[in-house]
C-alpha cells in the first residue's frame, strides 16, 4: 500500500491546493515525464501557446506556417520531456525559453528551405496583420518582410506588438542588450534601404536626414 501512496502522491500534490492551472512549469514537466499526465502538458500549451504564436508568426509572417512551428516545438517537448525532467539545467530553468529558442530555430530553418526553392522573383511575404493606416504604412510593412529573420521578428514584437526589449529577448532566446542591437541593425537597414526610399518618394534625400 505504501508504494501506490508514492506513486499517487504527486498527481494528488498537482490537483490539490492551487492548482494544475498555477503549478509551476517544471513540477507540471515532471508528471507528464513521469505520469504521461496530459492535463499537465494541456496547461503548458495553454501557458505558453499564445506567446509563441506570436514570435513565430513574427519571423514567418504566416498564421498556419506559424501553428506549424508551434506544434513542432510542443511535439519535441513530448520528446525531451523525460531528459528535461531529469535535467532541468538544459533548459536553463526556463522552459518558456528553452520553447522559445526552439521554435526560433525551427522557423528560421523552414525560411532557409523557402530561400532555396522559391524562385528569385517571388514577391517577400508581408508581415502578418500589419494594419497599415496607409500606402506608406504598407510600403513600410513590406519592407520589414525583407529584413533577415531575427531582426524582422525583432522589428515586428518591438514596433507591431509593442513588446519590450526584455520579452523579445525571452522569445528569441538572446539577452535584452542583443536585441537593441537587433533592432538597430534591423532599423539601419530599413533606413538605408534604396528600394524603400524610392517607393516613398524619399530618395532625393539622404540616408542619414532627418526630418
Amino acid at each position: 500500500m505504501a508504494s501506490v501512496d508514492v506513486v499517487v502522491q504527486p498527481a494528488i500534490a498537482l490537483e490539490s491546493g492551487r492548482g494544475a492551472a498555477v503549478a509551476s512549469d517544471r513540477a507540471l514537466l515532471a508528471a507528464y515525464a513521469r505520469w504521461r499526465d496530459m492535463d499537465a502538458f494541456r496547461t503548458l500549451i495553454d501557458r505558453h501557446q499564445a506567446d509563441l504564436l506570436r514570435t513565430a508568426h513574427a519571423i514567418l509572417g504566416e498564421s498556419h506556417a506559424a501553428q506549424d512551428a508551434v506544434q513542432e516545438g510542443f511535439l519535441r517537448l513530448c520528446r525531451e520531456a523525460v531528459n528535461l525532467a531529469a535535467q532541468p539545467e538544459r533548459s536553463g530553468g526556463n522552459l518558456g525559453g528553452w520553447l522559445a529558442i526552439v521554435i526560433r530555430n525551427h522557423c528560421i530553418d523552414r525560411l532557409r528551405q523557402r530561400r532555396e526553392t522559391a524562385p528569385l522573383s517571388r514577391d517577400p511575404e508581408t508581415p502578418p496583420d500589419p494594419a497599415p493606416d496607409s500606402e506608406s504604412g504598407e510600403i513600410l510593412w513590406k519592407a520589414v518582410a525583407e529584413l533577415p529573420p531575427l531582426e524582422r521578428a525583432a522589428v515586428v514584437l518591438r514596433y507591431r506588438d509593442g513588446l519590450g526589449y526584455d520579452q523579445i529577448a525571452a522569445r528569441l532566446g538572446k539577452t535584452a542588450n542583443h536585441i537593441g542591437v537587433i533592432l538597430h541593425q534591423g532599423l539601419s537597414r530599413l533606413r538605408e534601404s534604396q528600394h524603400l526610399r524610392e517607393r516613398l518618394g524619399l530618395s532625393g534625400i539622404p540616408a542619414g536626414a532627418t526630418p
